[in-house]
């Protein structure tokens, strides 16, 4: 609780700085109480930092020093329309990333390559840049084990990891993928069947690797030619530049009302404080004539 004592002190203390006695002075603290909120109370989307938001505000009150409620209520719109053109610069690289998908763009090389768009003779999106190099990885790797097992077709379990490691380290993950050791594994069928299955496995996938190999210095060519077709959002960009539109007229009548708002002020104090002046000083001689 205060005390009557330390009332009494802040009391006195008060007395010794009665805040600023010139017009000018007056007038620029009159708004010290005046906070903004009026425009910007639903303007914030979920996600939008409100920091960020008063950040933007603080910097321009500093810039523009608005005085009174009219020009900190301009200087207030000046920061929603400007927040508003930088959430417009979101809402167009949004737009175009959800358009630049892998799937697009395979989609618009299927075309732009003139196939039909059915099983091989489709683009798919593991196909683009930079999934280049792992579609040859994969089919060095499928040749590998095509010759490992050509060299070693009548090899044992026990001697599998030497003859052919790539069909080894296959067999292991495969065991391990179902929980089991590579005998148990083997139990439900025999080594021999599995290396004929996944032979006949990397053959299928050389054949359509192959095809995607030859084919992959065009995709990548035409891929780059798409995504910067569509870097440019067409369909929206009627829509986007309206509204940016809006905002530049918003913030240009907004700007000028402040300029002019901040002269009107600054014209009318010059005039005050010349007649304020001159009034003072003819109070002061008709002071000293009467002494």
């Amino acid at each position: 609780m205060t005390t009557e004592k330390q009332i009494c002190a802040n009391q006195q203390n008060a007395q010794k700085s009665p805040g600023p006695k010139s017009i000018k002075g007056k007038h620029k603290v009159s708004a010290n109480r005046i906070t903004h909120g009026i425009l910007s109370s639903k303007l914030l989307l979920a996600g939008e930092d409100a920091q960020d938001y008063q950040s933007l505000h603080d910097d321009l009150q500093a810039q523009l020093r608005p005085v009174g409620a009219l020009e900190l209520g301009l200087v207030e719109k000046i920061a929603v329309v400007l927040w508003r053109q930088r959430r417009l610069v979101g809402a167009e690289t949004a737009a175009i990333e959800l358009e630049i998908t892998p799937k697009r763009i395979a989609s618009e090389v299927t075309t732009g390559m003139g196939l039909s768009g059915f099983g091989s003779d489709k683009i798919e999106p593991e196909e683009l840049p930079p999934f280049g190099q792992e579609l040859a990885d994969q089919l060095d790797w499928c040749e590998a084990v095509i010759d490992q097992y050509n060299q070693a077709s009548s090899t044992t379990l026990d001697n599998l990891s030497e003859d052919a490691p790539l069909i080894y380290a296959q067999l292991a993950q495969d065991a391990e993928a179902d929980q089991k050791t590579i005998e148990e594994y083997l139990s439900q069928t025999n080594l021999d069947e599995y290396m004929g299955e996944l032979i006949r496995w990397c053959h299928t996938e050389a054949r359509k690797l192959e095809t995607k190999r030859k084919r992959y210095p065009a995709v990548a060519a035409l891929s780059e030619q798409v995504k910067a077709k569509i870097a440019i959002p067409w369909q929206k960009l009627d829509v986007l530049s309206k509204y940016q539109t809006t905002l530049d007229n918003q913030l240009y009548k907004a700007m000028k009302g402040l300029r002019d708002e901040q002269s009107w002020r600054m014209s009318l104090l010059d005039t005050i404080e010349p007649a304020a002046s001159s009034e003072a000083a003819e109070m002061g001689l008709n002071s000293q004539t009467q002494l």
